[in-house]
């Protein structure tokens, strides 16, 4: 019989087999034995001190790198914020049908027109009441009868109508040079005149006409006799003569104005411009058209300090000569 040889290189193998299932272990465990060498307490320590300084280090400089926003930047966050409320509307709208989507804006447009409707027929777009101010002579109800204001009228249609009611009241009242309206309260419309003012009257035949401070005669406002205590224009030749007067006069305040019976046209060859003048209190008054507002206004002053009438000459210097 022949003997088996046993290989000897099996017994090796199977005596070196423990061996390599150890090194293999120490590898996959990342544990070599063989190429690293176990630290020491002291030594971890410092590798663990060394890590940390380098993160500290790698913050700073990461801190110090930190870019400052920039224009571009802000743009692009501005675009994020639009995309964002851009998608946040775009989901708004997925949680509508398209034609639902439709009915509700529809809705939102009628809600609306119906609300506007609503303050329109509502007291509370109404003018409830009429502040007219700047008038001396005109009352109120006469300004609103010549503009055609009433109580009740659309609030803002009225305001927005100003210039058409002004037009309106001039072609009505020669007295109304312009008016205003501007809104005072709630409902309430003030109306700021420009009032032209009486400074007399003009007799032909029988009938005084009023006679407006620009010259203007009311040919539909006659009377029997002179009213309002203004005074009547008498010997005037010419309208250039009667308007420079006029103008003069209409200067002069009110009570001073009240208190002039009548005006003469009576120039002379020294004064061209005379006027003669007839007082309420019984006094004359000599004085040139010209000068009329200048020096009338020293009259008052002049007769209180006269116990008796007389005639004033205001033409050159300021003279009083009573009656005889």
């Amino acid at each position: 019989m022949t003997e088996k040889k046993e290989n000897p290189h099996n017994e090796q193998d199977n005596a070196n087999s423990p061996d390599i299932q150890t090194h293999l272990n120490e590898l996959l465990s990342g544990d070599d034995g063989s190429s690293k060498t176990k630290l020491s307490g002291k030594e971890k320590k410092l590798s663990k001190m060394r890590r940390i300084k380098a993160n500290k280090k790698k913050a700073n400089e990461s801190d110090k790198l930190t870019p400052l926003p920039t224009d571009q930047n802000i743009d692009n966050d501005k675009t994020k914020t639009k995309n964002s409320q851009n998608g946040r509307q775009i989901e708004w709208k997925q949680l509508l049908f398209p034609h639902e989507w439709r009915a509700f804006k529809t809705i939102v447009v009628l809600l609306i027109v119906a609300a506007g409707l609503i303050y329109l027929i509502s007291p509370a777009s109404q003018v409830k009441k009429y502040d007219v101010v700047g008038t001396q002579e005109l009352s109120d109800k006469a300004i609103l009868k010549a503009a055609g204001l009433q109580k009740g009228q659309p609030l803002l249609t009225t305001l927005y109508q100003s210039d058409y009611f002004s037009q309106e009241a001039k072609s009505k009242n020669p007295q109304i040079a312009h008016l205003k309206l501007t809104l005072k309260s709630d409902n309430t419309l003030q109306i700021k005149v420009d009032e032209i003012l009486k400074v007399g009257y003009v007799k032909a035949g029988n009938k005084y006409y009023p006679i407006l401070e620009n010259g203007d005669m009311l040919n539909r406002e006659v009377s029997e006799q002179q009213v309002g205590g203004l005074p009547l224009y008498d010997g005037f030749t010419s309208a250039k003569q009667l308007h420079k007067t006029l103008a003069e006069f209409g200067e002069l305040s009110m009570p001073l104005r009240h208190a002039v019976s009548e005006i003469v046209w009576s120039p002379t060859e020294q004064n061209n411009q005379r006027l003669l003048i007839y007082m309420n209190d019984g006094n004359e008054v000599l004085i040139s058209a010209n000068e009329l507002s200048k020096k009338m206004k020293y009259y008052p002053g002049m007769v209180a300090q006269l116990d008796q009438a007389g005639q004033a000459d205001l033409q050159v210097g300021a003279y009083f000569k009573p009656y005889k």
